[in-house]
């Protein structure tokens, strides 16, 4: 089996990455391979519909280079961080360019897809999104993770006195932690008393950095997503028919 794994995130050593390398490790595939769009020119579908004959994009970037891993691949795993409520630009590149393969001949049908999304409050809206974008393009998402993942206010360097970081967002009624972002700075951060969203920002930073694979529940879920897919994976190879 070759299985892909595609990360969106621009960070070095991100969450994103060391969970799509665990999903990639725990299948046992005999041959893995990672990517990772930001040290890649994969830019967005610019709508020319040159593709409809022949599958192939003409924009000249990097995106030939990926689109034939991708068209080799048993199984993919796509990661992206969470950014504004969607998922990274880069991510979303990837996937505006998977377009080139689906006209006349759905060229992706029939794959196994996996997909992960980090973030601090809306990485089950990116999941989700991500899940429907594969399934139209005809492959077999087998499953999904959603994870806590750092707060960028966290490291900045500026996050304990700003008024306006994430867990301030939106205004002083209502705040981040109405967004569902408590559970992702909890055990991180104290919100101190004098803290006023908007006005002014007061807050004692425990840590800046959140290891996602470090909590036992994490990396639970990567190695059996990464297992399932190899379990299908060899099931298909063998003949089997799943009921």
């Amino acid at each position: 089996m070759y299985i892909l794994g595609v990360s969106g995130s621009p960070v070095d050593g991100s969450n994103t990455d060391s969970i799509i390398k665990e999903i990639l490790r725990s299948s046992g595939a005999e041959e893995q391979e990672f990517l990772k769009l930001s040290d890649m020119n994969v830019g967005p579908c610019r709508a020319h519909m040159k593709c409809v004959q022949n599958n192939r994009c003409d924009i000249d970037d990097d995106w030939t280079f990926v689109s034939r891993k991708l068209l080799r691949a048993d199984a993919v795993v796509l990661g992206s961080p969470t950014y504004y409520s969607a998922p990274s630009s880069f991510m979303k590149c990837f996937i505006e360019r998977c377009y080139s393969l689906r006209h006349q001949k759905l060229l992706l049908k029939g794959k196994l897809a996996a997909v992960v999304a980090v973030g601090c409050a809306t990485e089950q809206a990116v999941v989700d999104w991500m899940v429907k974008t594969l399934t139209a393009e005809g492959m077999e998402v087998v499953g999904n993770m959603a994870v806590k993942g750092t707060i960028t206010c966290l490291s900045c360097g500026k996050g304990a006195s700003c008024p306006y970081p994430i867990w301030n967002t939106y205004s002083k009624e209502m705040t981040g932690v109405e967004y569902g972002i408590k559970e992702a700075y909890t055990k991180y951060l104290d919100i101190l008393p004098d803290n006023v969203p908007y006005e002014k920002g007061s807050a004692k930073i425990l840590s800046g950095h959140r290891v996602a694979l470090t909590e036992p529940s994490v990396l639970k879920s990567a190695q059996t997503l990464g297992k399932r897919i190899g379990s299908l994976h060899r099931e298909r190879s063998s003949g089997l028919v799943r009921i």
